[in-house]
């Protein structure tokens, strides 16, 4: 979610602040009140959100009444960049009651609880921006409602994979060609799917991933169709009932050691993770999360999802960007840096409706699993630290995107299921 108060709020608040005439003998007061909010906005500029929330606490007592519900906004803003929803709701809502009118300000109430997996008071508030509607509250507050709404709201999309098998591997043995299929038993995901135009098919269901092997009619394209709902899903009970306890030895063997870009034993990881280790595994993956978030900004320099713009994920931390994969790698081998079991997965995200596009669109996307004892495998967005134990709506999970090294070849069902289709993807929602 981008952030509301800096791109809809600060020009009109700035405006506010700067007309706004003084009470007698309050000029003073008033100055300074103007120097502190700039000060917060020059620090959350520059990603210290931390600190421009303590130097907005020292501004809000200086606001008069016409200031204060903005100002009470903008510290809300602040406050879910740097990871305080609560506190972040607490002052979205204390801004609403002093200028119920503003539509901004209940979608900062919906995104700090939808950060803190309040998942029905993020509803409630979404709910609400709706029911104002477009004239009401503008264009740009509702379309950050529309975006807001699948995310919280179940979805479910039909989609529909027309293959074509000269544009992916078949098996010269057994004739056969890998596909990834999204995961169906997932807590937030279920899946059925239908295939047509091929001579048979079967399905494989592993510990991480489900394949299924379809056999074509010769070079004849073929439809697979998946129908994947999405229902909004918080893990915190899981989390809460993550232990110290030992991690199962086949969970070791797999994602604790090396694989293509990583090496877990590598001294430019280990001195980063030198200081985030906590006494518990979750608090070590916060602070992992939190050091991405200050090290590490979104640069997309490739434009094949097979394509890796590092050899290995050291580049990542000395340059200082990744797009999404990199995140995800660079995440996963901090993670197991620190013993914690992390694996990179891949799926699609739903691109937001736009004029040009009204039912909107899907784009590839990576993100990570963490496994906790007592918890088990937990979804994390790398590139959101408030995303652990929680995904939207609009994330669909459908395969663990790692190779053994570079030569190996885990990532074919991905690969022929994107290659194969042209990347061109036909779908349709429902509520």
């Amino acid at each position: 979610m981008r952030s509301i108060a800096h791109l809809v709020m600060t020009l009109a608040g700035l405006l506010a602040l700067a007309h706004v005439g003084p009470a007698p003998g309050q000029g003073s007061t008033q100055e300074e009140l103007k120097k502190l909010v700039l000060r917060a906005q020059e620090l959350a500029k520059k990603g210290q959100y931390d600190e421009a929330v303590d130097v907005m606490k020292k501004a809000l007592p200086l606001a008069p009444k016409n200031d204060l519900a903005y100002c009470l906004a903008l510290t809300s803003d602040m406050e879910r960049e740097a990871g305080r929803f609560a506190d972040a709701v607490k002052h979205a809502l204390e801004a609403i009651k002093l200028n119920d009118k503003v539509g901004p300000y209940y979608i900062l109430v919906a995104a700090a609880a939808l950060a803190n997996q309040d998942l029905d008071l993020a509803r409630e508030y979404v709910k609400k921006v709706i029911d104002k509607g477009e004239q009401a509250i503008g264009a740009v507050t509702m379309y950050d409602a529309r975006q807001l709404e699948d995310a919280v709201f179940p979805r479910t999309y039909t989609i529909h994979w027309d293959l074509d098998p000269k544009k992916g591997y078949i098996n010269p043995t057994t004739g056969e060609t890998p596909l990834a299929l999204p995961r169906g038993d997932l807590p937030n995901q279920s899946v059925t799917y239908t295939v047509k135009g091929a001579r048979k098919y079967r399905l494989v269901k592993g510990e991480a991933n489900q394949v299924l092997y379809v056999m074509p009619l010769g070079v004849k394209p073929f439809r697979v169709t998946t129908k994947i709902t999405l229902e909004p899903y918080s893990y915190k009970k899981e989390l809460a009932k993550a232990t110290k306890g030992p991690i199962p030895a086949t969970v070791k063997t797999a994602y604790l050691g090396p694989c293509e870009c990583i090496n877990p034993k590598s001294p430019a990881l280990a001195k980063v993770v030198a200081d985030l280790k906590a006494e518990d595994g979750v608090q070590t993956v916060r602070n992992i999360l939190a050091w991405l978030k200050r090290h590490v900004t979104y640069k997309n320099e490739k434009s094949d999802i097979g394509t890796l713009d590092f050899k290995k994920v050291e580049e990542i931390v000395e340059r200082g960007h990744a797009e999404c994969r990199g995140y995800a790698m660079l995440f996963t081998a901090l993670c197991r840096a620190a013993g914690i079991p992390a694996r990179p997965v891949w799926g699609l995200a739903r691109v937001s409706a736009t004029p040009s596009q009204p039912k909107g669109n899907f784009a590839s996307h990576n993100w990570t699993e963490v496994y906790f004892p007592g918890a088990g495998w937990i979804p994390v967005d790398p590139q959101k630290p408030e995303t652990l134990g929680w995904l939207p709506a609009t994330i669909a999970r459908f395969y663990m995107d790692v190779r053994r090294n570079s030569q190996s070849v885990e990532h074919l069902p991905m690969r022929n299921l994107v290659h194969m289709n042209g990347e061109k993807i036909n779908f349709e929602v429902s509520k």
